[in-house]
Protein backbone atom coordinates (compact mmCIF):
# COMPACT_ATOMS: atom_id res chain seq x y z
CA UNK A 1 0.00 0.00 0.00
CA UNK A 2 0.95 3.07 -0.80
CA UNK A 3 2.26 5.98 1.71
CA UNK A 4 0.54 9.20 1.75
CA UNK A 5 1.00 12.21 3.80
CA UNK A 6 -0.06 12.59 7.65
CA UNK A 7 -3.81 13.09 8.13
CA UNK A 8 -4.76 13.02 4.19
CA UNK A 9 -4.52 9.05 2.68
CA UNK A 10 -6.54 10.05 -0.47
CA UNK A 11 -6.60 14.14 -2.09
CA UNK A 12 -9.07 14.25 -4.97
CA UNK A 13 -7.50 11.05 -5.92
CA UNK A 14 -4.14 12.97 -6.48
CA UNK A 15 -1.04 10.48 -5.42
CA UNK A 16 0.65 12.63 -2.27
CA UNK A 17 4.59 12.03 -2.36
CA UNK A 18 5.01 11.12 1.90
CA UNK A 19 8.44 12.59 1.22
CA UNK A 20 10.70 15.33 -0.80
CA UNK A 21 13.72 14.33 -2.38
CA UNK A 22 16.08 15.47 0.47
CA UNK A 23 13.81 13.06 2.71
CA UNK A 24 12.15 15.28 4.79
CA UNK A 25 8.40 14.00 5.78
CA UNK A 26 5.69 16.44 3.75
CA UNK A 27 2.34 17.24 4.82
CA UNK A 28 -1.10 18.50 3.33
CA UNK A 29 -1.87 21.87 4.94
CA UNK A 30 -4.62 24.72 4.06
CA UNK A 31 -4.20 28.10 3.20
CA UNK A 32 -5.91 30.54 4.74
CA UNK A 33 -4.84 33.50 3.21
CA UNK A 34 -7.11 36.65 1.43
CA UNK A 35 -5.11 35.05 -2.03
CA UNK A 36 -5.74 31.41 -1.44
CA UNK A 37 -8.74 30.87 1.07
CA UNK A 38 -9.04 27.24 1.71
CA UNK A 39 -6.76 25.83 -0.90
CA UNK A 40 -4.68 22.96 0.33
CA UNK A 41 -1.13 22.49 -0.85
CA UNK A 42 1.83 20.26 0.31
CA UNK A 43 4.78 21.11 1.70
CA UNK A 44 7.17 20.83 4.49
CA UNK A 45 5.93 20.35 8.28
CA UNK A 46 7.25 24.24 8.57
CA UNK A 47 8.11 25.44 5.32
CA UNK A 48 7.86 28.75 6.28
CA UNK A 49 11.33 28.05 7.96
CA UNK A 50 13.38 25.98 5.62
CA UNK A 51 14.75 27.21 2.93
CA UNK A 52 16.68 23.87 2.24
CA UNK A 53 13.93 22.06 -0.10
CA UNK A 54 10.99 24.24 -2.35
CA UNK A 55 8.63 21.49 -1.96
CA UNK A 56 5.24 23.50 -2.43
CA UNK A 57 2.39 22.22 -4.52
CA UNK A 58 -1.14 22.80 -4.56
CA UNK A 59 -3.97 20.31 -4.74
CA UNK A 60 -6.97 22.55 -5.19
CA UNK A 61 -8.22 24.57 -8.46
CA UNK A 62 -8.28 27.92 -7.98
CA UNK A 63 -11.77 29.67 -6.96
CA UNK A 64 -13.43 31.05 -10.24
CA UNK A 65 -13.69 34.47 -9.17
CA UNK A 66 -12.66 36.85 -6.61
CA UNK A 67 -16.15 37.30 -5.18
CA UNK A 68 -15.68 33.04 -4.17
CA UNK A 69 -12.26 33.78 -2.61
CA UNK A 70 -13.88 37.08 -0.51
CA UNK A 71 -16.68 34.96 0.47
CA UNK A 72 -14.61 31.70 1.55
CA UNK A 73 -11.98 34.10 3.17
CA UNK A 74 -14.43 36.54 5.29
CA UNK A 75 -16.94 33.40 6.25
CA UNK A 76 -13.79 31.76 7.76
CA UNK A 77 -12.46 35.12 9.38
CA UNK A 78 -15.97 34.86 10.96
CA UNK A 79 -15.75 31.25 12.26
CA UNK A 80 -12.22 32.00 13.53
CA UNK A 81 -13.54 35.15 15.46
CA UNK A 82 -16.61 33.36 16.58
CA UNK A 83 -13.95 30.64 18.27
CA UNK A 84 -12.04 32.84 19.75
CA UNK A 85 -14.50 34.54 21.29
CA UNK A 86 -15.61 31.08 22.52
CA UNK A 87 -12.50 30.17 24.08
CA UNK A 88 -12.19 33.85 25.73
CA UNK A 89 -15.75 33.18 27.07
CA UNK A 90 -14.75 29.96 28.53
CA UNK A 91 -11.95 31.57 30.15
CA UNK A 92 -13.59 34.43 31.41
CA UNK A 93 -16.37 31.77 33.14
CA UNK A 94 -13.18 30.15 34.53
CA UNK A 95 -11.93 33.39 36.19
CA UNK A 96 -15.09 34.53 37.62
CA UNK A 97 -15.40 30.82 39.50
CA UNK A 98 -12.47 31.23 40.42
CA UNK A 99 -13.02 34.73 41.57
CA UNK A 100 -15.93 33.52 43.40
CA UNK A 101 -14.15 30.78 45.22
CA UNK A 102 -11.41 33.33 46.42
CA UNK A 103 -14.05 35.69 47.46
CA UNK A 104 -15.14 32.93 49.61
CA UNK A 105 -12.31 31.90 51.24
CA UNK A 106 -11.57 35.67 51.65
CA UNK A 107 -14.41 35.93 53.78
CA UNK A 108 -13.61 32.76 55.52
CA UNK A 109 -10.26 34.22 56.63
CA UNK A 110 -11.77 37.58 57.73
CA UNK A 111 -13.89 35.60 59.96
CA UNK A 112 -11.30 33.19 61.59
CA UNK A 113 -9.03 36.85 61.94
CA UNK A 114 -11.83 38.49 63.58
CA UNK A 115 -12.35 35.05 65.93
CA UNK A 116 -8.22 35.50 67.17
CA UNK A 117 -8.47 38.97 67.40
CA UNK A 118 -11.32 38.33 70.10
CA UNK A 119 -9.52 35.27 71.47
CA UNK A 120 -6.36 37.60 72.02
CA UNK A 121 -8.20 40.41 73.60
CA UNK A 122 -10.04 37.57 76.51
CA UNK A 123 -6.04 36.01 76.85
CA UNK A 124 -4.43 39.28 77.85
CA UNK A 125 -7.66 40.74 80.17
CA UNK A 126 -7.55 37.41 81.62
CA UNK A 127 -3.47 37.98 81.86
CA UNK A 128 -3.76 41.12 82.96
CA UNK A 129 -6.38 40.05 85.77
CA UNK A 130 -4.23 37.29 86.90
CA UNK A 131 -1.06 39.73 87.36
CA UNK A 132 -3.08 41.66 89.30
CA UNK A 133 -4.64 39.76 91.79
CA UNK A 134 -1.58 37.41 92.38
CA UNK A 135 0.00 41.02 92.74
CA UNK A 136 -2.17 41.58 95.86
CA UNK A 137 -1.91 38.36 96.79
CA UNK A 138 1.87 38.48 96.99
CA UNK A 139 2.52 41.61 96.79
Amino acid sequence: MAEYAPGTPRVIGQYVRPFCKCGHRLTVKTAWTPEYPGKRFIAFPDYDTRSKCAVFQFFDDDLPSDYYRELLFDLHSRVRRGTQTTDMQEHIGMLSMEKARLVQELTVSRAKLQLYDRIFVILVGVLLVLCVVLGMRFG
